[in-house]
């Protein structure tokens, strides 16, 4: 069975007030208060790096620092973030080397259902927000669920994210759009920046592939209790063509049609593994 928090981490619905997740950000708070109290930059640091998922290095946070559960916050090396930085982690928050947050702002993974039944359930969402190598936040602006900006990406006090960017560009205003780029990439090759890129796209499909594969588990486990087989030869086809229909570019169609009924073949094995556990 999926836990609610498995659902949360993985981007889907889920209960907020389960009771392990309530738990966990009643321990969250006491940690804010520590983190937040303490006079001592040093020591401060030390009680991120024991409260945050990951810490690669150097950390410098100014108070008041708030966040919902801490162990969804990755932070690469050489981390600063001004006063009242906001970090609504119920997906991961994934932030890369040499990065530096202005005064008030936020990273918001935080959802809810446009549905006014879902929303007053109780029932919310969250998605993943991924921040590259040497990216500026200015003062007061929000990078809303979902986000992906590249290395060396500014965002100018007051903008309000609502897509993600590559790499090398300033980006403004509400919503926030490129107002300018950075020349320091254009000493590389084309293949570098084609490359580069592709890096960029493909941190993106992992985090998709993810969510993705949680929700096979869920497949999976209902297919267990039911007792159906896996393979479901009517759903595959119908996939593949919509793939298909999807595709822009005729030239790619064939490609990324293939890949996806790769993609399909291993989660059959994933869920077949699923199904024999606990036969022996």
């Amino acid at each position: 069975m999926v836990s609610e928090k498995e659902k949360m981490i993985a981007g889907q619905l889920y209960f907020s007030e389960d009771p392990e997740l309530v738990s966990e950000r009643k321990f969250a708070r006491e940690q804010m208060q520590l983190i937040n109290k303490e006079e001592d930059a040093a020591l401060r640091s030390q009680l991120l790096k024991e409260t945050f998922g990951n810490v690669a290095g150097n950390i410098y946070m100014e108070p008041t620092v708030q966040f919902d559960y801490g162990y969804n916050i990755t932070v690469g090396k050489n981390f600063y973030a001004n006063f009242n930085c906001v970090l609504l982690d119920v997906c991961p928050i994934t932030i890369g080397d040499n990065c530096m947050i202005a005064p008030n702002v936020q990273l918001l993974t935080a959802t809810h259902p446009l549905n006014p039944v879902k929303r007053n359930s109780g029932l919310e969402s969250g998605k993943p927000i991924t921040i590259g190598n040497n990216a500026w936040l200015g003062a007061g602006s929000i990078i809303l669920p979902g986000i992906t900006l590249g290395d060396n990406v500014v965002v100018a006090a007051g903008s309000v994210v609502t897509k993600s960017y590559l790499d090398n560009v300033v980006i403004a205003g509400n919503p926030a759009r490129v107002i300018r780029m950075i020349d320091e990439d254009n000493a590389k090759s084309p293949l570098d920046k084609a490359r580069k890129e592709i890096d960029q796209i493909d941190r993106e499909l992992v985090s998709l592939l993810e969510r993705r594969m949680m929700a096979v588990s869920q497949i999976a486990a209902f297919k267990k209790e039911q007792a159906q087989p896996v393979l479901d030869v009517k759903r595959e086809a119908a996939v593949l063509q919509k793939v298909a229909e999807n595709v822009k570019n005729a030239d790619y169609k064939q490609t990324i049609t293939a890949t996806f009924a790769d993609i399909m073949a291993h989660s059959r094995n994933y869920q077949q593994q699923k199904l024999s556990e606990g036969e022996k």
